[in-house]
């Protein structure tokens, strides 16, 4: 079983990963959050390239691409090949904001399966065997329609593995994903098939895997929320209290590590925000109350620690 960390923009970074590694629950791969490829420019944004050039995890580092322009893709995809730390490129085919998608990116490639099976084409025929795979949706508005036909273009291309959100572009993050659809991939595509989507717990994740067949999993949100999920799925143990106070301590100092060099102490205490919009369920309204409205790290520290509001 392959477990992967899936990319997510502003929140599964360097000090996510550098946080990882402290607390020795890794996955065996690493996504970039995705780099914006267009026929001017590629978006090198400065927080993928730190999670690639100061990875010191030793987990390999796939480096994603989202675009539109089968030229562009295939500029940058070259480019960050030849990057040291890169082990292959990803295709987002799965992102469902409306910026992206507007630009015929991440999900709105699903809208235009010509397009779609040429920018598969061409990315296989330059991408070396071993470095080239996707992530993408059920579709935009309809799996049952749309599903077939995107199973088809990733067949014609033979990329060397699929990661699905078992959810269209329209759900967004939203309803229960559908692995039937994965489970149709997984008997259909001839590479590894990788599950995502709202796997928060051990349960749902050999639930999935007994489901699907797949061989492998993508965790996002949930890995956020109990990052240890990673080292449960290999079967160790569970999270006790006194390691989740270590976890938010390890977070809040990896990102002051990464970002104080720029950033005000607010501004700090607003990235840990964005990891903890996925924690809040797990802490007393009148804590997330607290946690939301902290400009101080020590505030901050003092509501994750003790509880104290």
């Amino acid at each position: 079983m392959k477990l992967a960390l899936a990319p997510m923009q502003d929140v599964t970074d360097l000090a996510f990963m550098r946080t990882l590694q402290r607390i020795q629950s890794l996955p065996d791969l690493f996504i970039t959050a995705y780099f914006r490829s267009t026929p001017t420019t590629c978006a090198l944004a400065e927080a993928n390239l730190r999670c690639i050039d100061e990875n010191e995890t030793g987990v390999p580092m796939l480096a994603q691409l989202a675009g539109s322009e089968s030229g562009a893709l295939l500029r940058d995809a070259e480019m960050l090949l030849k990057r040291p730390g890169v082990a292959g490129i990803n295709l987002n085919a799965g992102c469902p904001s409306p910026l992206v998608n507007r630009h015929g990116a991440g999900a709105g490639l699903l809208r235009d399966l010509p397009r779609f099976r040429c920018i598969l084409r061409d990315l296989r025929q330059l991408l070396p065997a071993g470095t080239f795979s996707v992530k993408c949706r059920l579709g935009w508005e309809n799996a049952d329609a749309e599903f077939p036909g995107i199973l088809d273009s990733l067949c014609a291309a033979s990329p060397d593995a699929v990661g699905i959100h078992a959810r269209t572009r329209r759900q967004l993050y939203g309803g229960a994903p559908r692995f039937t659809f994965v489970k149709q991939a997984v008997t259909t595509l001839p590479c590894p098939v990788w599950a995502n989507g709202d796997l928060n717990s051990v349960e749902q994740a050999h639930t999935c895997l007994v489901q699907t067949g797949a061989a492998g999993l993508m965790l996002g949100r949930g890995a956020v929320r109990n990052p240890y999920l990673f080292r449960q799925l290999r079967g160790g143990p569970a999270p006790t209290p006194d390691e989740m106070r270590q976890y938010y301590r390890i977070l809040l100092e990896e990102t002051g590590r990464v970002l104080l060099h720029k950033r005000t102490e607010k501004g700090h205490c607003n990235r840990m925000k964005k990891y903890l919009a996925f924690c809040y369920p797990d802490f007393s309204p009148e804590q997330e109350y607290a946690l939301r409205r902290c400009t101080s790290t020590s505030d901050m520290w003092r509501i994750l620690e003790h509880g104290i509001v």
